[in-house]
C-alpha cells in the first residue's frame, strides 16, 4: 500500500498543499520509500519537482544545492 504525505509545494508563487505519494526519482511514479532515503514529489498545480528526505512519517525538503548522499 502506498503512503501519501501531507506536503506544501516549496516553489515560489505556488500555494498548493495537500497529500502526495513520493517517487524514487524526479518525475517518476509513486512508490513506497524506506525511511532515511531521498524521494521526490511533483506539485499537481505548478508541476515543479522537489527532493525530500523521508524519516518515518516526517518529510524534510532538501535545499536545491544539497546533493550529498
Amino acid at each position: 500500500m502506498l503512503t501519501s504525505y501531507s506536503v506544501a509545494c516549496p516553489h515560489k508563487k505556488c500555494t498548493w498543499s495537500g497529500n502526495l505519494v513520493p517517487s524514487h526519482m524526479q518525475g517518476g511514479a509513486g512508490a513506497e520509500i524506506v525511511s532515511m532515503h531521498r524521494a521526490w514529489f511533483r506539485c499537481p498545480r505548478c508541476h515543479g519537482d522537489w527532493e525530500v528526505r523521508m524519516s518515518n512519517d516526517k518529510v524534510t525538503v532538501l535545499p536545491v544545492g544539497d546533493r550529498s548522499r
